[in-house]
């Protein structure tokens, strides 16, 4: 029974005290309403002072440093910091506002959650140091209680405040998973069950250069450098792993090695379990899981990142044409020439000549369709030319176009079967195309090389008809 009432005593204090924090928290004025004074500062503190940030969220603590290359964390590990969120951390205690103060001495601390605060902050640097302490919130949850520089006398904060301090040690660390100069970027090795594609970048142009030489999809290895360059670990599994095999990562499922210049980054992935990659930067010992994006590019085709359509022409810069079609009686060999109109303003023309025949001016919408088609020749794609039958040897269609002020290019394409391919001059890889596409393209060129009908010749006057 003396339990009992102990216990209901205690609730009854307790409720008391709770309903003492809700009336004085709920009566207080707003700040800057009804004349009521503006937030003030916490801390008149400027962020470049700040040198040494100590946070402890949760019972893990961080410890970070800034010296003259940037941030660095040297608690619970040693390692580069994260800056953008060292900079967020230090930025939140200048920024830091007051709401008013709740209590000047209070007797009990743990009501406001202060006995054993679950955020608490210490910073030093050029002749400032401080410290905060943030508590639970208010019962209204628009502020926290807060305590500074050891101070007995409990304030309010915004409780939207909580953010900017409830950060672990992974959310301050860095988290590239790899480091290396982006711009300076100039080789990429993918390796994958045995299989290696390396590109190559001169100036601002990516090649494929092994196993088979080609062009690049720009687009495709830009993204990847881009993701690589940017992506952070998404869990950090261990700070020092010894035992590699336990993520795959003795023996890893591909490796991606980045060049630049004599300096070389290696990602290497592991196996992926319950949907986490594992992975590592081969010069660090930590393993860590990459996301969802990144796991895209791991299993993405090499050939992805080959260009896929034959022909780098576009239509409006196209000046001439050059086409050997193959035809029952023998290759038939046309040359289309653009041709600017003889007064200005007056539309380009085409002039279509076969070679040793005649010559005409093109229909101009059948040569729009023309070169659209062959713009839109894309491999499906790519094959062996020494191991796969292409028919390139006798090939039913040779394309060269010349473009864009001295360009040139030429594209064979053969057919075996119900297959077509396509081959462009001083590349060894070959493109598996979509048969359809090519017989449209060459449909395309019957119309354009076709010569007009002949204007119907007017019929005799008969006599006594009249004039």
């Amino acid at each position: 029974m003396r339990g009992l009432t102990s216990t209901l005593v205690l609730i009854v204090v307790l409720a008391g005290l709770g309903g003492y924090i809700y009336f004085v928290d709920s009566k207080r004025p707003e700040p800057g309403v009804d004349g009521g004074a503006a937030n003030e500062k916490v801390y008149a503190l400027e962020v470049d002072k700040i040198d040494e940030l100590k946070l402890t969220y949760n019972g893990e603590t961080s410890l970070l440093r800034k010296s003259a290359t940037g941030w660095t964390m040297v608690e619970p590990v040693q390692t580069e910091a994260d800056p953008a969120e060292a900079i967020s951390l230090a930025q939140a205690l200048t920024n830091l506002e007051q709401v008013r103060v709740l209590d000047d001495n209070p007797g009990d601390l743990a009501p406001f959650g202060l006995a054993q605060p679950p955020i608490v902050v210490e910073f030093k640097g050029a002749g400032v140091s401080g410290s905060l302490k943030l508590g639970r919130k208010t019962p209204t949850q628009g502020e926290m209680y807060a305590q500074k520089n050891g101070e007995q006398a409990v304030f309010l904060v915004s409780s939207v405040q909580e953010t900017s301090f409830n950060r672990t040690p992974f959310d301050l660390r860095d988290k590239k998973i790899l480091k290396f100069d982006r711009e300076k970027a100039d080789t990429v090795t993918l390796v994958r069950d045995g299989n290696t594609m390396a590109l190559a970048r001169t100036g601002s142009e990516w090649k494929v250069t092994a196993p088979v030489a080609s062009r690049s999809d720009y687009s495709a290895i830009e993204g990847l450098l881009t993701r690589l360059s940017t992506s952070n670990m998404s869990k950090l599994i261990e700070d020092d792993a010894k035992d590699l095999a336990k993520y795959g990562l003795d023996k890893p499922v591909m490796t991606l090695t980045i060049g630049a210049g004599s300096a070389k980054t290696v990602l290497e992935v592991g196996k992926t379990e319950a949907d986490q990659t594992y992975a590592r930067d081969a010069s660090r010992p930590l393993v860590f899981t990459v996301d969802t994006t990144l796991k895209d590019d791991f299993n993405k085709k090499f050939d992805d990142y080959r260009k896929k359509e034959l022909f780098e022409l576009r239509s409006f810069y196209v000046a001439k044409l050059r086409a050997v079609l193959d035809a029952p009686g023998g290759a038939k060999t046309y040359e289309l020439e653009k041709v600017k109109g003889e007064k200005p303003g007056d539309a380009e023309t085409w002039k279509v000549t076969r070679v040793g025949g005649t010559s005409h001016t093109a229909n101009a919408e059948a040569m729009d369709d023309l070169l659209g088609k062959l713009v839109a020749l894309k491999a499906e794609s790519f094959v062996d030319a020494r191991t796969t039958k292409t028919g390139l040897e006798k090939p039913a269609l040779v394309v060269s176009a010349s473009f864009d002020e001295g360009k040139f290019e030429r594209v064979r394409f053969g057919q075996v079967g119900d297959t077509a391919f396509g081959s462009r001059d001083g590349e060894a890889i070959v493109a598996k195309i979509d048969k359809a596409s090519m017989e449209a393209a060459m449909m395309a060129f019957d119309l354009v090389v076709m010569p007009p009908a002949p204007a119907a010749t007017p019929a005799p006057d008969k006599a006594g008809d009249k004039k």
